[in-house]
């Protein structure tokens, strides 16, 4: 759909397949919350992070942290995640697997799920560490206007990468890269119908 994202896919592709990448890297699970409302539309929910000393300090993102030890797989850490941020639990038959993300800056390997929920989730924020969620409407995420493109270097190739610029906010990084591909990316975009 977009030539800019060629390299970034084909280089995402190449580091899934390098098991060397995933065995040394710190795993973790993210997850997009779909709420499909009666009317038809649907909202993605976007949690902001705290301010603190690290790389994703005062991000957009997706609900999700690191592996626990003594969790089996990310499906567990996704829920427990979610459970720990946002106060609701989902069950693990809702979650479906999108394709995994390394992000370089922290050596995460992220394996985001997406669930469809169709009652408008109660929020409980984890002040310690969401500073507000959001919910944005999926059509947005298909306005051209509000997607650009920034340049990365990953293990030494420059790629380009989505942005989107919502709610007064920039969304980038991993999280973009995911709303990418679960929504616009022609090979990897959900269908709804």
């Amino acid at each position: 759909m977009h030539k800019e994202l060629d390299q970034l896919w084909q280089l995402n592709d190449q580091v899934s397949e390098d098991l060397s990448v995933k065995n040394n890297a710190i795993l973790a699970a993210v997850v997009a919350i779909i709420y499909q409302q009666n009317n038809g539309e649907r909202l993605l929910y976007l949690i902001e992070r705290n301010t603190y000393d690290g790389h994703h300090s005062g991000q957009m993102a997706f609900p999700g942290g690191k592996m626990d030890p003594g969790e089996s797989n990310l499906k567990e850490t996704a829920i427990r995640e979610v459970n720990e941020e946002l106060g609701i639990h989902l069950d693990l038959d809702t979650l479906f697997p999108l394709k995994p993300q390394w992000v370089h800056v922290s050596n995460h390997w992220v394996q985001p799920f997406y669930v469809i929920v169709y009652e408008k989730p109660i929020f409980t924020l984890n002040k310690r560490e969401i500073n507000c969620i959001f919910e944005i409407p999926i059509s947005l995420f298909r306005d051209s206007q509000i997607l650009t493109f920034h340049e990365l270097i990953i293990l030494g190739q420059k790629v380009f990468s989505p942005k989107f610029h919502s709610v007064g906010k920039e969304i980038w990084g991993a999280t973009a890269i995911i709303i990418y591909q679960l929504l616009i990316r022609n090979e990897t975009k959900i269908n709804f119908d």
